[in-house]
């Protein structure tokens, strides 16, 4: 349905309590991510378009559809929109199984608009072997694969995600992304990814919305978020992470396993991670675990020693973020002291040491 227009055309006004959405926006094809602080209207936004909510004004068309008009009365129920919703909580049915929850959708859905089979969605998710297994016995990462197979499987033609990761452990947040990626990639859906990470957003959108009293301040690809100065203001740079996905392999005796990724190749910590060779794996790097030198250093316990080029330097409130081109960006996080006494700039050669007990293995 790409092919037919924007996903998603809104223009809507909702008040709640002190707060108001005042929101216009063009969502296109492809991944778009809805970014802001806490209380900015994220969910509150995703709950006007699913239909849960209703605006006091405005419009909203899904593929030049009109689903809801105040001037034209039109307010299509929830489950007529085509739209589905997975929320940080999974709220799967208690008394199903994996399988019953699943099938939910799929048995509603006509067969004439079946556009994938149930098994597809199963096995993209891989939870194949949870079919028959009751919802209360499934750790958290395998409740929101249940969740999207759950909303994939009722054939929705865009897919919203309020949060997904937020309740998650490490892990367990590397396994969805992932499942996220290849669900665009195999069945095409446009996904509205509401998120206050990010990290998160740097590795999974191509566009996003960022969102600050419910308003939107700046819209573009996700580079605004360290290049607009409207989004820099809602960013939380703190803890800021390197999300970056590679190949697993073994080098040495002890068979010590790494990552590459781009032009280079990371050791991985003793036993984190059970992969294969060859194996797609996600890791985190937070930018402040990475120490940046303009000259190659020796005699160092740390593991992974990289050559980079600096490509720009992002400011922040309160430090610097150095992004370095490695065959991939990899963010650096430097203190304007430090800065003063490297005196780099786009283009320096240096060279990066990461810890290989820095590195986590998001998707093990």
């Amino acid at each position: 349905m790409s092919s037919l227009g924007e996903a998603i055309r809104l223009e809507v006004k909702k008040n709640q309590g002190n707060f108001t959405l005042d929101c216009e926006l063009d969502i296109s094809d492809g991944i778009t991510a809805i970014f802001g602080p806490s209380g900015s209207g994220k969910t509150t936004l995703l709950d006007c378009i699913a239909g849960f909510l209703t605006p006091d004004e405005g419009s909203i068309s899904k593929f030049e559809r009109t689903i809801f008009s105040s001037d034209q009365s039109i307010d299509i129920p929830p489950d007529k929109r085509g739209i589905g919703y997975v929320v940080q909580n999974s709220a799967l049915f208690p008394h199903l199984t994996v399988k019953e929850n699943i099938n939910y959708g799929f048995s509603l859905t006509p067969k004439r608009n079946r556009k994938y089979s149930l098994e597809k969605v199963m096995e993209i998710l891989d939870i194949s072997y949870l079919s028959e297994r009751e919802t209360g016995n499934l750790s958290g990462g395998e409740r929101q694969r249940v969740a999207l197979a759950r909303s994939l499987a009722a054939f929705p033609d865009i897919l919203l995600l309020d949060e997904p990761l937020a309740s998650l452990d490490a892990p367990f947040r590397g396994v969805i992304l992932q499942k996220l990626r290849e669900i665009f990639s195999e069945l095409h859906i446009p996904m509205l990814y509401v998120s206050h990470s990010i990290s998160e957003v740097m590795a999974l959108a191509h566009r996003v919305a960022v969102l600050s009293n419910g308003k939107v301040i700046a819209t573009g690809n996700v580079g605004i978020l360290l290049r607009d100065s409207n989004a820099k203001q809602v960013a939380d740079f703190a803890s800021f992470e390197n999300l970056l996905q590679g190949t697993t392999g073994s080098v040495g005796s002890y068979g010590q396993k790494f990552i590459s990724i781009g032009n280079i190749r990371l050791i991985l910590p003793d036993g984190r991670s059970d992969k294969g060779e060859t194996d797609e794996i996600l890791v985190s790097i937070r930018a402040s675990d990475i120490i940046l030198t303009k000259v190659r250093p020796v005699g160092l316990s740390a593991r992974n020693v990289v050559a980079a080029r600096v490509k720009e330097i992002h400011p922040t409130d309160t430090s610097l973020l150095v992004e370095c081109d490695i065959g991939d960006s990899i963010y650096v996080e430097i203190t304007n002291h430090a800065q003063d006494e490297l005196n780099i700039g786009p283009g320096t050669e240096v060279f990066l040491i990461i810890k290989a007990s820095s590195i986590v293995v998001l998707d093990n």
